[in-house]
């Protein structure tokens, strides 16, 4: 579980926080898209918490949908919902007027009330958000993230660290895009960075370190042979690789960058301007990518990489 339920003061409060959850439910139906008929209130509300209102739109018309919504905050003991915390349910529905009931927890119903709220379906329309799909649908969207921030500060916090964003440096979109099938490689970090060098020997038969002249963005697989062989028959080409995801992190991105400033040290370590200007594309473009803080797990890579000296790094 990404968000901790606890953050939400506990229902049974008396300092002012006691209406927190549901004013939360109340905010989670209008990101999805309901129309709050009834706010939540402290006064005597017949076992309601809030009433809203779903619009389905079909062939004939727009259909509205009232639903009776029961907030159940249990997080601090941790106890499931029982069919004793939800008496009379359909009457409950009758008495305010709903079509339907809604049960809003953040824990799980129990066994008991599952199987009456599914024997209910016949007679009035049914939902449950346990404490799961409230989350899932918090982090899946735009919307729901800025609530999550809200109402969940502490572990909406450790959330970004831990699955970062790339920062908003640029004002368009960053993109690195196959050289054969255009598709952008920086969306799923799956792609790779070919840089090509003409192999020669000097009349010793010595290797002779040519400048880089040629590069590419490709997929993994088929693609990166197709264009590989492309490059070929330009001339005798060595090729060198790399992830593109290795410059999508801190200690990554760092390492690679230091690589480079050791080859450009050498006295024969030289780039021509197309590949020069591709390698400069990548460097920009996955810049935004390690312009944040890192997770957990690159900050244990990186005290490793400083314990064992910079060398690491070459």
């Amino acid at each position: 579980m990404r968000l901790d339920f606890k953050e939400i003061p506990r229902a049974n409060t008396g300092n002012g926080d006691q209406d927190t959850f549901e004013l939360f439910a109340r905010d989670f139906f209008e990101m999805l898209g309901y129309k709050i008929i009834q706010n939540p209130d402290r006064g005597a509300d017949g076992k309601k918490d809030l009433i809203v209102q779903e619009a389905r739109q079909g062939i004939s018309g727009t259909t509205h949908i009232k639903w009776l919504v029961s907030c159940k905050h249990y997080a601090h003991s941790g106890k499931s919902v029982s069919d004793k915390d939800e008496p009379n349910i359909l009457d409950r529905v009758a008495t305010h007027k709903c079509d339907g009931f809604i049960g809003f927890y953040s824990t799980l119903p129990s066994t008991s009330l599952s199987t009456n709220i599914q024997g209910l379906k016949n007679k009035i329309e049914t939902q449950t958000f346990d404490y799961r799909q409230i989350e899932k649908l918090l982090l899946e969207n735009p919307q729901g993230l800025k609530l999550a921030s809200r109402y969940f500060p502490n572990s909406f916090s450790k959330f970004t660290t831990e699955n970062p964003k790339p920062a908003k440096i640029f004002s368009e979109k960053t993109s690195l895009y196959c050289e054969y099938c255009g598709k952008n490689l920086l969306e799923d970090k799956t792609g790779i960075f070919v840089i090509m060098r003409e192999f020669s020997y000097s009349e010793e038969g010595e290797f002779r370190r040519m400048p880089y002249s040629k590069a590419y963005f490709s997929c993994k697989g088929e693609h990166d042979r197709i264009l590989k062989n492309k490059y070929l028959q330009d001339g005798n080409f060595i090729d060198k690789w790399v992830d593109i995801s290795d410059f999508t992190y801190p200690t990554g991105y760092i390492k690679k960058v230091i690589a480079w400033i050791n080859y450009f040290q050498l006295d024969d370590g030289k780039i021509e301007n197309e590949a020069f200007d591709k390698l400069k594309k990548l460097l920009i473009n996955t810049f935004p990518y390690i312009s944040r803080e890192q997770t957990e797990e690159e900050k244990r890579k990186i005290k490793e990489y400083l314990q064992n000296g910079l060398q690491d790094f070459l």
